[in-house]
């Protein structure tokens, strides 16, 4: 594994991002939603985290929520991290305060365990001390990482989407 960091999305990072987009498109995840933005206007897809994190024209039932992007020393985007502010409602109960993900070519080299940690790093320079983060029951390699970073089982539920079963799990920092 080379040395990796969290920085904040940034323009100097486009070419590589727009990259990452296209490898987490390419594998099917649902979460190419939360990206397909950056392919059309990065500038601007910069801006909208930039104002989601600052809780500036949210989207109604929406909380504020920080964005990371996880890189290696060759400067390439490996993974994100999404810290919402809190989570008070029942929804957001459901998807907790972290969302993360490491793209599948970097996945089982230690990246989602990292990126785990410095996102808790970071949610506690937020103010958030007693963290909500869930996972498909069936997603042994995300249980995994939970866990190693303190991750304590809380309850689960099942997806009314999808069927599946679904883990919560609190860590406190």
């Amino acid at each position: 594994m080379l040395n990796i960091k969290l920085i904040k999305p940034n323009e100097n990072y486009r070419i590589s991002f727009l990259n990452y987009i296209k490898e987490i498109k390419k594998s099917g995840s649902e979460t190419y939603e939360l990206y397909k933005d950056a392919e059309e206007n990065f500038k601007q897809y910069i801006e909208n985290l930039k104002n989601l994190e600052l809780g500036v024209g949210l989207p109604k039932g929406w909380v504020p929520s920080s964005s990371y992007w996880l890189i290696d020393s060759r400067c390439e985007v490996l993974g994100v991290i999404r810290i919402r502010h809190r989570v008070d409602n029942d929804y957001l109960q459901t998807i907790g305060h972290i969302g993360y993900e490491i793209k599948m070519t970097q996945r089982k080299k230690g990246n989602g365990s990292q990126i785990l940690k410095m996102g808790l790093l970071e949610a506690s320079k937020i103010g958030i001390n007693n963290l909500l983060i869930t996972c498909d029951e069936k997603n042994i390699g995300s249980v995994r990482i939970i866990e190693k970073n303190s991750g304590k089982l809380k309850s689960s539920f099942i997806d009314e989407d999808t069927g599946e079963k679904v883990l919560q799990y609190n860590i406190e920092l």
